[in-house]
């Protein structure tokens, strides 16, 4: 697929995502309830489809299987999606997250 058909799917994925979900709710799975939420943010927005299940993980700062189940979750909630197989994925978030601000609820 040329490089442009590429960016394009990519724009109206995310607009998509934006209508249907928005982005708050989409920052709220990725990161509410996380030790260290930032980290689940970073390694969301590193989603390009080519990094690794262990890169992110570092990433993310946690074990290898931990991100396998955040991944998988994150799968399931249909705020990512895998480009690749089962044995070899390649996942893609929806959109860019901007900085991650908890609710006030969830700060107390």
């Amino acid at each position: 697929m040329s490089e442009k058909l590429e960016r394009q799917n990519e724009v109206i994925i995310s607009l998509l995502a934006r209508s249907a979900l928005g982005v708050r709710a989409i920052s709220k799975i990725v990161c509410s309830g996380k030790r260290n939420p930032q980290a689940y943010l970073t390694a969301y927005n590193s989603l390009d489809g080519i990094a690794g299940v262990t890169e992110l993980a570092k990433i993310a700062k946690v074990a290898q299987p931990t991100m396998s189940l955040t991944l998988q979750s994150w799968e399931e909630q249909g705020i990512i999606y895998n480009s690749g197989s089962d044995t070899k994925p390649q996942y893609h978030r929806l959109l860019h997250l901007p900085r991650w601000k908890p609710d006030k609820e969830e700060s107390k």
